[in-house]
């Protein structure tokens, strides 16, 4: 009870001392939230663990930011379609305190100054509209870091996003989880730890594909970071699959079909005119790859308007980490069309087979020229044409299936599966024990190179000791050579 009298203190000794002062940096909206709402103020106790000093600094400054920043403003309408097509960085599933998890796979950033400002706007938004934001809800940041280089480290865009966890969004950060870092980059993020204070280095945790399960359970982790989350990835640009809500795993045949014309491939090849795009492939979108963890040949979804209106497209998949698309929204012409750019990223093309690709599409009466992203918002489900496409990969001109099929058989340690599904996870399996044959091999050969360094080291340093031998033996050679007279005779000290 003393506790609870304590803290209610605090939140009117801050509120005060901050409402005292000159509000004219500050946002309005922000100040009327401060005034009226006692959570806002208490993230900022927590933050600072209660110390009334830190807590009026950090609330003072963070909403300064927010002003200078313009985060009340910035809308959907903000951004690119080429910032939106990459996805990267987007909430998928919840930690075991029911916490939204925010996943960046920093193998797809690149350092590009010029387009940090909008990818920082980007993040800001998300976190803004993020589930549970009236309920200041912590969420959970994990860094994918597996296939990354030193070419993927941007010092400016992690300290500013740690920093947005940590100082600009009081208490909102649970844990921020590094995960499978390489041991090349371990210099890295000790430069960037030390740009830390000591409570945020402490939220910082180091994790493998067993230890993230300490705070992730395994049906909440995505596919691609050793997970069995299927549904789709969430940002808060394109909210259609899942809600934020709602932790239900959401596949394309869970979605209403009494509300939506469905467009299949019998239809599209007997002239059925239900939709009004003509769909490039029918079917299957076929990838192909040279290796399992190597990245596709990009694929085209080509559509083709056969109507005399304007029709507006969008593309969905049900695993968007493993794929770039772009564009994702778009307006065909009357008579024209269009190709999107389908790539599958490197390390998904084992279980592409499982994923599927929604081309959905609405012919526009009048002439259209807004933001066709805003357009979809208030489209009528019943207008709505879908066309799926299933997904196929072709590795050295055979499908990954047949080399399942022969991996498997050409290996004494896994049983016969019964299912896709078991087939899948053990060619997942046998290419492990590939992977871990080549790290054992990398290792063997590092160990080498190093005795081999060694090795040239001892030999240099024996060699101009042979150097320094002879240049010794030179000089006293010629000292012995010159006459007794040539050599000065020293004077005695007194």
């Amino acid at each position: 009870m003393d506790e609870q009298v304590d803290q209610e203190s605090l939140i009117i000794q801050l509120r005060t001392a901050f409402l005292q002062q000159n509000l004219e940096p500050f946002d309005s909206r922000d100040v009327s939230k401060i005034r009226n709402d006692d959570r806002a103020v208490l993230a900022y106790l927590k933050n600072c663990r209660f110390n009334l000093e830190k807590s009026f600094n950090m609330m003072t400054e963070s909403l300064k930011w927010r002003k200078s920043f313009g985060v009340n403003d910035i809308s959907k309408t903000s951004f690119s379609q080429e910032l939106l097509a990459d996805p990267y960085l987007y909430f998928k599933g919840y930690g075991k305190g029911g916490e939204p998890l925010l996943v960046l796979h920093l193998e797809y950033h690149k350092k590009e100054s010029e387009k940090l400002p909008d990818l920082k706007k980007y993040i800001a938004y998300l976190l803004e509209n993020r589930e549970g934001a009236q309920e200041y809800k912590k969420v959970i940041m994990l860094f994918n870091m597996s296939g990354c280089g030193l070419g993927n480290i941007d010092y400016d865009f992690i300290k500013y996003l740690i920093s947005l966890l940590t100082e600009y969004y009081p208490d909102i950060l649970d844990n921020l989880l590094v995960f499978e870092m390489p041991r090349l980059l371990s210099a890295a993020w000790t430069i960037i730890k030390n740009m830390l204070d000591e409570d945020s280095r402490d939220a910082i945790k180091f994790v493998n594909k067993q230890e993230v399960l300490e705070y992730v359970d395994k049906d909440q982790l995505p596919i691609s970071l050793g997970g069995t989350n299927e549904a789709a990835a969430t940002n808060v640009m394109e909210n259609d699959f899942q809600s934020l809500t709602d932790k239900k795993q959401v596949t394309f045949n869970q979605q209403t079909p009494q509300k939506r014309q469905n467009t299949s491939s019998s239809d599209s090849k007997s002239g059925n005119n239900m939709s009004p795009l003509q769909i490039t492939p029918q079917d299957t979108l076929t990838f192909s790859v040279v290796q399992s963890n190597s990245e596709s040949v990009p694929q085209s979804i080509k559509m083709l308007n056969t109507r005399d209106v304007q029709v507006a497209y969008k593309v969905k998949t049900t695993a968007p980490e493993h794929y770039r698309v772009k564009p994702t929204v778009g307006l065909v012409e009357p008579g024209q069309g269009v190709e999107v750019s389908v790539q599958l990223t490197p390390g998904s093309a084992v279980t592409a087979s499982r994923d599927r690709f929604l081309v959905q599409c609405t012919p526009i009466t009048s002439p259209f020229k807004g933001d066709i992203t805003e357009y979809w918002r208030s489209v009528e489900q019943g207008k709505v044409t879908e066309h799926r496409l299933r997904c196929k990969v072709v590795m050295n001109g055979s499908a990954i299936e047949e080399k399942v099929d022969h991996l498997m058989s050409n290996s004494h340690h896994v049983t016969s599966p019964t299912n896709m599904s078991d087939r899948l996870s053990a060619i997942e399996n046998r290419l492990k024990a590939i992977e871990q044959k080549g790290e054992a091999t990398n290792r063997q050969t590092k160990r080498t190179l190093i005795i081999l360094q060694i090795f040239l080291l001892v030999s240099l340093v024996y060699v101009s000791y042979l150097l320094y031998q002879e240049y010794n033996l030179l000089q006293e050679s010629t000292t012995s050579a010159l006459p007794a007279s040539s050599i000065p005779k020293l004077k005695p000290e007194l």
